[in-house]
């Protein structure tokens, strides 16, 4: 039992970090390229994209190349809205603002690497064991008489 408890605490991470969709708006020309991939950095092929005008109609649908690649042109500014479903339970929904002059803001938001989610993964773990075995030790040796 210890060895199955063992090994589940070692390939957790693996699962936790094995599943997810990751979106890259990349910039340059008329279009708007959209890139999605796994956590591991493949290419989700053919998944199902639908885009989404400012006005919230449906402005294009369609599947992602064999690379994860999606490319559209908007025709007017505001927060255009991609949902992408790959058919197997992973999705994301991106929102991206586009200016007058038809330039995409990027977002300003900062990715951890696989290395520090993995790190911050076996800190909060190794975190809350120290806890239980400080309260189960505390307990124990309260329940103990002390000779001295």
């Amino acid at each position: 039992m210890k060895n199955f408890i063992l090994l589940s605490l070692v390939f957790f991470p693996y699962f936790l970090f094995s599943h997810g969709v990751e979106c890259n708006i990349i910039e340059g020309g008329v279009g708007i390229e959209v890139r999605y991939e796994d956590v591991d950095k493949t290419p989700i092929s053919y998944a199902e994209v639908k885009v989404y005008s400012p006005d919230k109609k449906e402005f294009q649908q369609g599947l992602t190349d064999i690379y994860g690649r999606f490319l559209f042109y908007p025709d007017k500014k505001g927060i255009w809205k991609i949902e992408v479903n790959d058919g197997m339970g992973h999705g994301i929904v991106k929102e991206i603002n586009v200016s007058e002059e038809k330039k995409v803001f990027k977002e300003q938001t900062k990715k951890f690497s696989l290395f520090q989610q993995l790190i911050v993964g076996v800190s909060i773990i190794f975190g809350f064991s120290g806890i239980i075995f400080y309260i189960l030790t505390k307990k124990h040796l309260k329940s103990k008489p002390q000779n001295l």
